[in-house]
Protein backbone atom coordinates (compact mmCIF):
# COMPACT_ATOMS: atom_id res chain seq x y z
CA UNK A 1 0.00 0.00 0.00
CA UNK A 2 2.85 2.56 0.77
CA UNK A 3 4.76 1.39 -2.57
CA UNK A 4 1.15 2.44 -4.53
CA UNK A 5 1.04 5.65 -2.61
CA UNK A 6 4.61 6.87 -3.08
CA UNK A 7 4.37 6.14 -6.78
CA UNK A 8 1.00 8.07 -7.10
CA UNK A 9 2.68 11.21 -5.30
CA UNK A 10 5.48 10.52 -7.92
CA UNK A 11 3.32 10.37 -11.06
CA UNK A 12 1.16 13.37 -9.59
CA UNK A 13 4.52 15.39 -9.15
CA UNK A 14 5.66 14.49 -12.83
CA UNK A 15 2.45 15.63 -14.20
CA UNK A 16 2.23 18.82 -12.39
CA UNK A 17 5.87 19.32 -13.78
CA UNK A 18 5.20 18.84 -17.63
CA UNK A 19 1.90 20.64 -17.02
CA UNK A 20 3.81 24.04 -15.83
CA UNK A 21 6.69 23.77 -18.67
CA UNK A 22 3.63 23.71 -21.55
CA UNK A 23 3.40 26.83 -23.73
CA UNK A 24 0.73 29.17 -22.66
CA UNK A 25 -1.99 29.16 -26.06
CA UNK A 26 -2.65 32.97 -25.29
CA UNK A 27 0.21 35.46 -26.05
CA UNK A 28 1.26 37.72 -23.21
CA UNK A 29 1.29 40.91 -25.72
CA UNK A 30 0.03 41.94 -28.62
CA UNK A 31 1.46 40.12 -32.46
CA UNK A 32 2.25 42.78 -35.52
CA UNK A 33 -0.90 44.11 -36.55
CA UNK A 34 -2.58 43.44 -33.31
CA UNK A 35 -4.13 45.06 -30.00
CA UNK A 36 -4.89 43.63 -27.31
CA UNK A 37 -8.12 45.34 -25.12
CA UNK A 38 -6.68 44.52 -21.12
CA UNK A 39 -6.54 46.18 -18.02
CA UNK A 40 -9.50 48.38 -19.84
CA UNK A 41 -7.25 49.56 -22.40
CA UNK A 42 -5.97 49.37 -25.79
CA UNK A 43 -2.57 47.78 -26.06
CA UNK A 44 -0.51 48.86 -27.39
CA UNK A 45 -2.83 52.28 -27.65
CA UNK A 46 -0.93 53.48 -30.85
CA UNK A 47 0.23 51.45 -33.98
CA UNK A 48 1.17 52.67 -37.20
CA UNK A 49 0.48 50.31 -39.93
CA UNK A 50 0.71 50.06 -43.76
CA UNK A 51 -2.11 50.54 -46.37
CA UNK A 52 -4.32 47.33 -46.88
CA UNK A 53 -2.99 46.01 -43.36
CA UNK A 54 -5.92 44.09 -41.40
CA UNK A 55 -5.90 44.98 -37.64
CA UNK A 56 -7.37 42.95 -35.14
CA UNK A 57 -8.45 43.46 -31.84
CA UNK A 58 -9.00 41.07 -29.47
CA UNK A 59 -10.76 41.42 -25.77
CA UNK A 60 -8.84 39.99 -23.15
CA UNK A 61 -10.36 41.44 -20.11
CA UNK A 62 -13.95 39.87 -18.74
CA UNK A 63 -16.03 42.73 -19.51
CA UNK A 64 -17.87 43.35 -22.74
CA UNK A 65 -15.97 46.58 -24.93
CA UNK A 66 -16.44 48.38 -28.48
CA UNK A 67 -13.55 49.29 -31.00
CA UNK A 68 -15.60 52.29 -32.60
CA UNK A 69 -13.89 54.70 -34.65
CA UNK A 70 -14.59 58.40 -33.61
CA UNK A 71 -15.42 59.12 -37.48
CA UNK A 72 -18.18 56.24 -38.15
CA UNK A 73 -15.23 54.59 -39.79
CA UNK A 74 -15.66 51.25 -38.21
CA UNK A 75 -18.01 49.80 -34.96
CA UNK A 76 -17.44 46.30 -33.73
CA UNK A 77 -20.46 46.03 -31.59
CA UNK A 78 -20.40 44.49 -28.31
CA UNK A 79 -17.32 42.06 -27.75
CA UNK A 80 -17.27 39.53 -25.17
CA UNK A 81 -14.35 38.38 -23.53
CA UNK A 82 -12.36 36.75 -25.60
CA UNK A 83 -13.62 37.99 -28.87
CA UNK A 84 -12.20 39.30 -31.35
CA UNK A 85 -13.06 42.18 -34.24
CA UNK A 86 -10.83 42.78 -37.44
CA UNK A 87 -10.62 45.99 -39.82
CA UNK A 88 -8.77 46.67 -43.04
CA UNK A 89 -7.63 49.82 -43.64
CA UNK A 90 -7.57 50.21 -47.17
CA UNK A 91 -6.43 54.33 -47.17
CA UNK A 92 -3.64 56.38 -45.31
CA UNK A 93 -4.36 58.77 -42.48
CA UNK A 94 -4.54 58.86 -39.03
CA UNK A 95 -7.66 57.03 -37.23
CA UNK A 96 -8.80 57.73 -33.55
CA UNK A 97 -11.17 55.23 -31.99
CA UNK A 98 -12.50 54.11 -28.54
CA UNK A 99 -14.95 52.14 -26.51
CA UNK A 100 -18.35 52.89 -26.73
CA UNK A 101 -19.22 51.55 -23.21
CA UNK A 102 -15.56 53.20 -21.31
CA UNK A 103 -15.59 56.56 -23.03
CA UNK A 104 -11.77 56.62 -21.51
CA UNK A 105 -10.43 53.93 -23.60
CA UNK A 106 -8.75 55.66 -26.71
CA UNK A 107 -6.20 54.34 -29.49
CA UNK A 108 -5.26 55.70 -32.76
CA UNK A 109 -3.91 54.01 -36.16
CA UNK A 110 -1.44 55.93 -38.11
CA UNK A 111 -1.73 54.31 -41.74
CA UNK A 112 0.95 54.97 -44.37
Amino acid sequence: MKTKIILASALLIVAGVINGCKKSSTPASPGTNEVFIQNTAFTPASITVPVNTIVKWTNKDAVTHTVTSNATLFDSGNLSSGAAFSYQFLTGGTVHYHCNIHPGMTGTIIVQ
